[in-house]
């Protein structure tokens, strides 16, 4: 690992960790989410990519005022759905070194999880991979509502690789050790022969760094799986049941966490 964590980076101070799905940006649902799970003592939240970071909108700024207010701390993965330069061009503002997988504040208790981002709570270590192919690219616009940036690079693959054997390995999109998640859409051959590959070259990281959980959101469907010695959780997205998972990181022991509904 070629960076030292930064000083005031979160930790949890009772060993648990709540993992949330795809949030898209959806204010309401994640604000109660947060004063939920600070009632319940959690506070420490990653959530696991299309956060929602649109510089048109304020939701970043809502969720770290809120995030403040319950002592609660936020960390994010970038999903497919995010704007990929506004977001790299904050965090390389915020630190430069945010390129070498270093984790970011991009508001007060509002972290970044680059690709390839190594860090250890504990005893226990962790990694974040975030990004993923967009299937429903054909009905986005490029450079506006969809960004070539949504696809791991080798260069993030091979940083995820070289920060050495993991225990957790948190992604958006899931690797395909000897399995393809059944799809619930309608999806175009070719667009379903690129989002594969995306998963395949996950897998080939999983399988260079040997966690023993990989936790992802992205298919918005909770379920979990054994792949090759692994334990794999998928999550579902925002204002739905099966939508965050709450993860003990010393006995890497898992639970569902039922979140509230927003009203919207």
């Amino acid at each position: 690992m070629a960076y030292e964590i930064p000083e005031g980076f979160p930790s949890p101070e009772d060993g648990r960790v709540a993992l949330l799905g795809d949030t898209h940006a959806n204010t309401d649902w994640v604000l109660r989410v947060i004063k939920a799970l600070a009632a319940d003592g959690i506070k420490t939240v990653v959530q696991l990519g299309d956060f929602g970071w649109w510089p048109q909108l304020a939701f970043a700024r809502k969720v770290s005022r809120d995030a403040q207010k319950a002592g609660v701390q936020v960390l994010f993965l970038d999903g497919n759905h995010e704007h990929h330069l506004n977001l790299r061009k904050s965090a390389r503002n915020a630190d430069p070194q945010c390129d070498n997988g270093r984790p970011v504040q991009l508001h007060p208790d509002l972290w970044y999880l680059p690709r390839g981002c190594a860090w250890q709570w504990g005893t226990t270590k962790f990694r974040a991979l975030g990004g993923a192919f967009s299937v429903d690219r054909p009905f986005r616009i490029s450079g506006k509502t969809w960004f070539i940036e949504e696809l791991p690079s080798d260069e993030d693959l091979q940083r995820a690789i070289d920060a050495g054997p993991t225990d957790v390995l948190l992604c958006h999109d899931y690797p395909a050790l000897g399995y393809h998640l059944p799809s619930t859409l309608d999806i175009d051959e070719e667009l379903d022969r690129i989002s594969r590959l995306v998963q395949e070259r996950l897998a080939e990281v999983a399988e260079a760094i040997q966690p023993r959980l990989v936790v992802h959101g992205h298919w918005h469907r909770r379920y979990t799986t054994q792949q090759q010695g692994i334990t794999i959780e998928g999550l579902n997205c925002d204002n739905t049941a099966g939508a965050a998972l709450i993860l003990d990181v010393d006995t890497l022991e898992t639970k569902d966490w039922s979140t509230p509904v927003s009203r919207r």
